[in-house]
């Protein structure tokens, strides 16, 4: 239907043209009578015409429609994904309150930005135990200090004779008591402070005139693991969370993965590292370089197809997650088929239509159906034989003509 429409415009369209000319025959004159009428029956045969004037200014090109021997491809289709290795999750390091969040979904951040803060009890805890473990370790050092002052004096006392070698052993025995216990001590403020490192916060809090300031202090500080955008956001200021909790999902877009279904049979032609080109419905014509990272281990028992996970290089950001795509792996056989330029082919109400060429100065439009995509050229599976004239250049302007010559028509 579609097909007859598009005949049927391409034969109103250019036979608009006709209404300047479709006067009345007291109106020409009667030498020219003969070429009006033909003319008039060209236009609605579903002609357009340009004079060769119009096709010069237009750069119209016409080419014949030739066979080419191209490598046979592998298609398997698919779907754009976030690649889970330059994505990244931003958990809860600890419960407590979202105290704010300064980005939302599709902001772009960089690296180690500060996204918000989380305000917890469990940083006061730590900060207490820290506090409690130098002080801890301030005591140890003062009975070290003391204890090997009283092992220092019951030395001498020996060396002059005037104490026991009891009363020694007994100061030696507390003073290595005493390092025993700093020892012990350090390793404690050792592992509060790096308690407080997990929650990068200050180890010790600045002088602040109110409490609202060193409490701000405390609340842990929320920051981005890698640059990249944020794709999700599940927490929200003043929600409650729990340790491990995801709040944010940060992302490197410049990377993508592609998660295609390969049919069974085709398994023998797909390796890891292979090169596939891929296309995608929001740039069609246009090829994107990708590269088979991993196939699957098993296959889907209903649709008996094989995942594979593709990497495909998104630099300017053109590739959106979600897009539809297919990934055409080339292989060693080859086969002949019609094939015009991108360039030639016009999108006219979702069908592919080309302009083939009837006269110096007519142009049928013809719709057809195209196949794959190879180095800038589309295969032509229906609708031309080998031989035609088609416009490979300036066909723009004669589906700008067809589609003026409908509007005026109606």
């Amino acid at each position: 239907m579609r097909m007859l429409l598009i005949v049927a415009a391409a034969g109103a369209l250019c036979s608009c043209g006709s209404k300047n000319a479709s006067v009345s025959a007291s109106d020409v004159p009667s030498g020219n009578q003969n070429s009006a009428a033909s003319e008039k029956n060209k236009r609605e045969a579903g002609t357009i015409v340009l004079d060769q004037t119009e096709q010069q200014n237009g750069n119209v090109v016409v080419e014949p429609v030739r066979a080419k021997d191209v490598p046979v491809a592998l298609t398997v289709p698919g779907r754009l994904t976030f690649s889970e290795d330059r994505t990244w999750r931003v958990g809860a390091i600890a419960a407590g309150r979202v105290e704010d969040l300064r980005v939302v979904l599709g902001d772009s951040v960089r690296a180690d930005q500060l996204l918000g803060h989380i305000h917890s009890h469990e940083v006061h805890e730590a900060r207490a135990g820290y506090e409690q473990a130098k002080i801890e370790l301030d005591r140890a050092r003062s009975a070290e200090a003391y204890a090997r002052g009283r092992r220092d004096r019951a030395e001498k006392l020996f060396d002059l004779r005037a104490g026991s070698r009891q009363d020694l052993e007994t100061a030696e025995v507390d003073l290595k008591n005493a390092e025993a216990a700093i020892q012990k001590a350090q390793s404690e403020v050792e592992k509060e402070r790096a308690h407080l490192a997990i929650f990068r916060i200050p180890l010790d809090l600045p002088a602040a005139e109110n409490h609202s300031a060193k409490e701000e202090e405390d609340d842990i500080p929320i920051f981005a693991p890698a640059a990249g955008l944020i794709v999700e956001r599940k927490a929200t200021v003043g929600s409650v969370v729990n340790v491990g909790e995801e709040l944010l999902a940060i992302s490197d877009t410049s990377t993508l993965w592609m998660i295609g279904a390969a049919n069974e049979t085709d398994l023998a032609e797909l390796h890891p590292g292979q090169l596939v080109h891929l296309q995608v419905r929001a740039y069609p014509g246009r090829d994107f370089t990708a590269r088979v990272l991993k196939l699957g281990e098993e296959l889907d028992p209903a649709t008996r197809t094989l995942q594979i996970r593709i990497a495909v290089p998104n630099p300017q950001g053109l590739l959106k997650p979600e897009m539809y795509a297919s990934a055409n792996v080339r292989q060693t056989g080859r086969s002949s088929a019609l094939y015009l330029p991108d360039e030639a082919i016009q999108d006219v109400d979702g069908v592919p239509v080309v302009f083939v060429r009837r006269g110096q100065t007519n142009f049928e439009a013809r719709t057809i159906k195209s196949g794959q995509h190879v180095e800038g050229e589309t295969e032509i599976l229906e609708g031309l034989r080998p031989g035609e004239a088609v416009v490979v250049m300036g066909s723009f302007l004669l589906k700008s003509q067809m589609l003026k010559s409908a509007i005026q028509d109606n």
